[in-house]
């Protein structure tokens, strides 16, 4: 029995199709491992953030009716990140929230006698308050578990 050219050739080039097929499912298989451990990085991350900002909202809105110095349910945080406001602000900072609209003011008190020196104004307020906001985001990103 004789084996042709032709027959040789079609041998080769059915193996080399074969090759080349498992070559590209093998690519495909591993881009896909990597797509999915790249979303899951995300989805993790993205997770993380919605709830430091959750519980940064929930913090920020309750700080103002709470009394100076009680440590509720969220260990301390809101007088970390009021006591960081003051340090960078150079003075000490007491919040309250306003009757009528609802906001938080803030005021500069002495830090011997505890006396509100004066209160701040609404445009001052607001971006202390938003300052307040990104440092209680920080706080907690700090504290909570990796």
């Amino acid at each position: 029995m004789t084996i042709t050219s032709y027959q040789v050739q079609n041998i080769l080039r059915t193996y080399a199709r074969q090759l080349s097929r498992g070559q590209r499912l093998a690519r495909a298989r591993s881009s896909a491992e990597e797509n999915l451990a790249d979303r899951v990085n995300l989805s993790i991350e993205a997770r993380r953030k919605q709830v430091i900002e959750k519980i940064t909202s929930e913090i920020v809105a309750n700080i103002g009716s709470r009394a100076p110095g009680l440590k509720e349910s969220w260990g301390g945080v809101e007088d970390a990140a009021l006591a960081r406001l003051s340090t960078e602000y150079g003075q000490k900072l007491a919040i309250r929230q306003d009757e009528h609209s609802g906001r938080l003011m803030f005021n500069v008190v002495d830090e011997q006698s505890g006396e509100v020196l004066r209160s701040l104004g609404a445009e001052e307020s607001a971006g202390l308050q938003q300052r307040l906001y990104r440092i209680t985001q920080e706080v907690i990103d700090e504290n909570m578990l990796s």
